[in-house]
């Protein structure tokens, strides 16, 4: 068949922070192309609000906007939202949602240039909706919208059938129920831009499921404490639990409190059975509180037999955390050490330290910030890392944003897909990397709250696909250029005989070739399968030339040269190969 012929157009996309020609992998030019017009298609990266297109065949230039346009005066906003909660129950019957900004910097001039995010739930064919306006300089807000007080009329039921369902174990269980959240994005008072997108899905509960964690005090007693940051001025109650093994009839607990706790009180959780004596003692930096428990009569039994192996609670300690002791979030530990008839010598020397942590504002979410999710690792062909900062921010009930202070921790739950900086601040591929991958989590904490971010890698398939406009290069008869075959290579011992020399000698002039370098790019799968996925399908190459222009050289400099990278030029007979 013969050569395709196109019009030799040079195109390129201007105000796109990051673009890469797309080549079909059966095609070496777009179907459509031919002498009187030139077609190509583009894979742009973090586009901006308008992408132009410039088309250039010297001596004449266009331009062109592609993509929707934007009213004069509107900002171009790009926003991504994000659900704070799970579920939510009357006792806080609040779902929020926080929106940000995303792109290579905040698009607008003054604070009225912002615009709004409204949050959407939909349950059993009922709305309700709340809106924020995105606030500087962080670019953003956080939607809190009350729950209609009978939406949860039905999870009341639910928690009715629950306690039946204890007495009755042939009552079938009920799920909560669910609500579907969406969010939209548009002028503050004005009208939405876009139909609302899908956010995801909070369930409605009857109850607030206690946040607890339970630790061992021995094997055979256990500690149930909340695991969640407290208040100054906060009460809280933690349980000591006996196992079905214990078998001594008294129990000793002392308690450690340092400045700033103090166990106020200690009660029995079934009076008939254990009695309580809790008494106190305060020196300079700690109080100490010794709690004894006497057993008056068996425990009563477990109708459940299912359950007889189950720990049973028998005592309650309430623990208020004094006023003036705020701060964010600082660790303020309790030591237990329990004692009793029988017990292991060597566990009676044993003492437990549980922190629990004290903050002055009632914070609710720990948020990453970012501009960006998904990952292009091109640092493997150019050896400069791809980084993305990352912004660490604490939502408090109400709504209030405010970046972290306090020392935070992180990790990659996949080093060989992705890294993070030890001060936490940036998330990042160095070219070490063997591989990339969808949902790649990075895992970040400051003291119990916990947040992550999921991102998408794409990483070169190797090796490389180096292609030539034609791989032979004849010579042009009737053209000579100035130089000696060895001009390229060899240069005169004296400068000044160098004009002299190109004089008096000419060498041949052959064609010249354009140079494609190409390359796959491709996500592994989390669970270790063959199965790869392709940015943006298998059947789409990228062209990496201008990342691999530094390392690409011709093997026989005297046969061919390099310009730019892109273009082999012929200089003397022979065979020679492009390698990068």
């Amino acid at each position: 068949p013969p050569d395709p012929v196109f019009l030799p157009v040079e195109l390129e996309v201007l105000g796109v922070p990051e673009y890469y020609r797309l080549q079909r992998v059966d095609q070496d030019v777009a179907p459509n192309s031919s002498l009187h017009t030139r077609s190509e298609t583009f894979l742009l990266l973090r586009a901006g609000s308008q992408p132009l297109v410039q088309a250039t065949y010297p001596p004449f230039s266009t331009r062109q906007v592609t993509g929707t346009p934007v009213p004069p005066g509107s900002a171009a906003w790009t926003i991504r939202a994000m659900s704070l909660e799970d579920s939510v129950s009357p006792a806080e019957p609040v779902a929020r949602g926080l929106g940000s900004f995303q792109g290579a910097g905040p698009p607008w001039g003054s604070a009225r240039d912002l615009p709004c995010v409204t949050l959407h739930a939909h349950h059993r064919g009922q709305a309700a909706r709340g809106t924020c306006r995105l606030q500087a300089p962080l670019g953003v807000c956080v939607v809190e919208l009350e729950i209609p007080p009978h939406w949860f009329s039905l999870g009341s039921l639910h928690s009715h059938r629950s306690r039946q369902r204890d007495s009755d174990p042939s009552e079938p269980a009920e799920r909560p129920e669910p609500v579907e959240l969406h969010y939209s994005v548009g002028e503050c008072g004005g009208r939405e831009r876009e139909a609302p997108r899908f956010l995801g899905m909070l369930q409605l509960r009857a109850g607030e499921p206690e946040r607890r964690q339970e630790v061992r005090l021995d094997e055979k007693v256990l500690l149930r404490v909340p695991n969640v940051p407290l208040r100054p001025g906060q009460r809280f109650t933690a349980t000591i639990a006996l196992r079905h093994n214990f078998t001594a009839n008294s129990l000793t607990l002392r308690i450690k409190a340092k400045k700033g706790l103090q166990v106020v009180s200690a009660h029995p959780s079934i009076p008939s059975t254990w009695s309580v004596h809790l008494e106190h003692s305060r020196g300079p930096k700690h109080t100490t509180a010794v709690v004894t428990c006497r057993r008056l009569g068996d425990i009563p039994a477990v109708p459940d037999s299912s359950r007889a192996s189950e720990p049973v609670v028998i005592l309650h300690l309430d623990v208020v955390v004094e006023n003036g002791t705020g701060g964010l979030a600082p660790a303020r530990p309790l030591t237990w050490q329990v004692e009793y008839p029988g017990q292991d010598p060597e566990a009676q020397k044993d003492k437990l330290v549980w922190e629990i942590q004290v903050s002055e504002r009632d914070i609710r979410a720990l948020v990453p910030l970012v501009q960006e999710l998904e990952i292009l690792n091109t640092a493997p062909l150019t050896g400069i890392p791809r980084v993305i900062p990352v912004k660490l921010v604490a939502v408090e009930a109400g709504g209030r944003v405010s970046e972290l202070t306090d020392p935070v921790g992180c990790e990659s739950a996949d080093k060989q897909v992705l890294q993070v900086s030890d001060s936490c601040d940036l998330v990042f591929v160095g070219g070490k990397e063997s591989r990339g991958a969808r949902g790649a989590r990075v895992d970040f904490w400051v003291r119990r709250l916990r947040a992550e971010l999921s991102f998408s890698v794409w990483a070169p398939l190797l090796p490389l696909r180096v292609q030539l406009g034609d791989p032979i290069l004849e010579q042009l008869r009737g053209w000579r250029v100035p130089g000696g075959p060895d001009s390229a290579v060899v240069e005169s011992e004296d400068p000044a005989e160098e004009p002299e020399r190109r004089a008096r000698s000419c060498r041949p002039q052959f064609q010249r070739t354009g140079l494609r370098v190409l390359a796959h790019f491709v996500a592994h799968p989390l669970d270790g399968g063959r199965h790869l996925s392709y940015l943006p399908g298998p059947e789409w190459l990228l062209d990496v030339t201008h990342l691999v222009a530094a390392r690409t050289r011709v093997q026989d400099p005297r046969v061919a040269s390099l310009e730019a990278g892109a273009v082999v030029v012929g200089r003397e007979p022979g065979f020679t190969s492009v390698e990068v």
